[in-house]
């Protein structure tokens, strides 16, 4: 009987990887649900942690506190399916410590983020903690992106399907849009957007650090561009150079309302769109470079004569 049950239990790569894309979406969601919290000034809503205020755990029928419990909620029901995800991590068929040890850094990212937030509210929404709060979001994103990505694939080595030159560019982009979210971040920490009243905003001026914010985009939008011709010319699989020319027209709506939304005196909404639209270039810039390695798909054998390199771009 026990046999029968463990093999009802069995999860095959196609269900995990629904699994993994369920808890792709919701991480997401939560750094947009997180800057709606401090975009309409909630982000104190909730003053204590882990209850809402003294000791209830529910907040009151008012708008800030509603908006900051809920956003608590969410971030709940999304640790719970990251749980999901690692159980299912050693349910699938067949086993992979790659995928759980990915799942595992899931759930760790997620407790991290429950307890830098609630250390965030304790300092008021400081800035510092603010910024790392939204950093650390991208970072188990990241994480969930490379799950979703191998939960179909063998554990065979990963092949190239680009040049060297072309990967060593794609690792560049990365760090460069790294650090145009972290200067985004001083941007926003040193604006009118704290998420509460009482929060001090960092000490740089408005004006020089978005300069800053769009050298460092401008660098990043030519870094792509670069990108996109040597993909072309080493013949990269279609595929890539679709997912990039993608990246590079989402990257430039979202310049583009960055300067729309300084020279409007960032109001509230497109402050959110912009939060969002950060989110949106990560999971595409992330997802554009695993693009440039591919892994046969689970128990799919390459048929004899075939070119290898074809079918693992299809892959």
């Amino acid at each position: 009987m026990s046999i029968l049950q463990s093999q009802k239990l069995r999860i095959s790569p196609n269900t995990f990887r629904n699994l993994a894309l369920f808890a792709l979406i919701g991480l997401s969601v939560i750094i947009v649900t997180g800057g709606a919290v401090r975009l309409t000034g909630s982000g104190l809503g909730c003053p204590d942690w882990p209850t809402c205020q003294g000791q209830q755990y529910v907040a009151q029928l008012s708008f800030h506190p509603m908006v900051e419990f809920v956003n608590r909620v969410i971030t709940i029901l999304m640790t719970i399916a990251v749980m999901v995800a690692v159980a299912a991590a050693f349910l699938r068929k067949p086993f992979r410590k790659d995928l759980a040890w990915l799942s595992f850094g899931m759930i760790i990212g997620l407790i991290a983020q429950i307890i830098l937030g609630g250390i965030t509210v304790l300092e008021k929404l400081a800035p510092p903690f603010v910024m790392a709060h939204f950093l650390l979001s991208l970072a188990i994103v990241f994480d969930a992106l490379v799950l979703y990505k191998r939960a179909i694939t063998s554990d065979k080595p990963s092949v190239p399907m680009t040049s060297r030159e072309t990967i060593w560019l794609g690792r560049l982009m990365i760090v460069s849009l790294a650090a145009v979210l972290a200067i985004g971040t001083a941007v926003t920490g040193s604006g009118p957007h704290s998420g509460s009243p009482i929060s001090p905003r960092l000490p740089f001026p408005l004006r020089a650090v978005a300069q800053l914010h769009a050298d460092a985009v401008l660098f990043l939008v030519g870094l792509t561009l670069a990108s996109l011709f040597m993909l072309a010319a080493t013949k990269a699989p279609d595929e890539v150079q679709k997912t990039g020319r993608t990246l590079l027209w989402v990257m430039a709506g979202q310049a583009g309302l960055g300067y729309i939304q300084y020279f409007t005196k960032l109001p509230v909404l497109l402050v959110g769109f912009h939060i969002a639209g950060a989110t949106l270039v990560w999971i595409i810039m992330i997802w554009h470079y695993l693009g440039f390695f591919a892994r046969p798909i689970e128990n799919a054998p390459i048929p004899f004569g075939t070119d290898s390199r074809s079918d693992l771009a299809n892959a």
